[in-house]
């Protein structure tokens, strides 16, 4: 059964639901103000929901603005079990029912991109046009020399690990994942199996099959989802728009570009709200 329960509001802007998915419930921090066209926001990963405000700030006018963190991150629980891309979809599904907040203009960054995608392809209804910002979700391809050294660290680690007893070897092990792994990874802690399973899916042939009018926006100096993958993204997308903004990177484009990202998205809207 879908569940979701209303806690006192702890100030006028953040909300909190208990939102039950399978064998997880989940208490979850939100934010749902203004009027008009619904105006969803998923954020990156390691970020929050406080990450879109600057962007909110400059699409104030323009609808209604909701805004969560998801589960484990910012005010959000954790997930008890190893959540991928569908898990979070349904969720923002729950959620947007209950709020009423169906046909949604759907901003996603980063990892929060991901969740959006997956959101369009199961749930077209609910997306009245996507818009991805330095969105992940596909596969970066890796060279052959980088490969051969990262599956010789593995090999090494893991060996390291069992055969010298105790702490050592898992020091040693993670020493080693350390000069491979992403910071994300290494950061991820309790959220590292959900990371490990995202991570690991390849949201192409998703984004072949999605309808929904969508506006692509990167900064040219993103090197964590480098532009190449918002141009493969457009290619793939039948009704999408691409657009490159010079001098900003992952991060920056929603803080110093806030302005330039508001407008495009403004611009977009216009072209699909009747």
């Amino acid at each position: 059964m879908d569940i979701i329960k209303e806690s006192t509001m702890e100030n006028p802007h953040s909300q909190y639901s208990t939102i039950a998915l399978g064998p997880d419930s989940v208490r979850v921090r939100f934010r749902d103000q203004g009027e008009g066209v619904p105006i969803l926001y998923l954020h990156g990963w390691g970020t929050s929901l406080d990450w879109f405000l600057p962007l909110m700030d400059s699409l104030l006018p323009s609808g209604r603005h909701l805004l969560l963190d998801f589960p484990g991150f910012g005010e959000s629980e954790r997930p008890q079990s190893a959540w991928g891309t569908e898990a979070y979809a349904e969720l923002i599904r729950r959620f947007l029912v209950d709020r009423q907040a169906a046909s949604c203009i759907v901003i996603g960054h980063s990892f929060g991109g991901r969740v959006a995608i997956r959101l369009a392809h199961r749930y077209p209804d609910l997306v009245k046009g996507l818009v991805l910002i330095a969105a992940a979700g596909l596969r970066r391809k890796v060279p052959f020399w980088k490969r051969l050294k990262i599956q010789t660290i593995r090999k090494v680690a893991n060996g390291a690990k069992a055969i010298l007893p105790g702490q050592l070897g898992q020091r040693i092990k993670d020493g080693l994942y350390a000069k491979i792994a992403s910071r994300d990874y290494l950061q991820a802690g309790a959220m590292r199996p959900i990371f490990v399973k995202v991570v690991n899916e390849d949201l192409a042939p998703l984004l072949q099959k999605i309808q929904t009018p969508s506006l692509l926006l990167w900064g040219s100096d993103d090197t964590e989802t480098p532009p190449s993958m918002g141009k493969q993204m457009k290619e793939y997308l039948a009704h999408a728009r691409y657009l490159e903004l010079p001098g900003f990177d992952h991060y920056t484009i929603l803080s110093r570009a806030q302005h330039q990202v508001g407008y495009q998205i403004q611009q977009f809207m216009k072209g699909i709200v009747a």
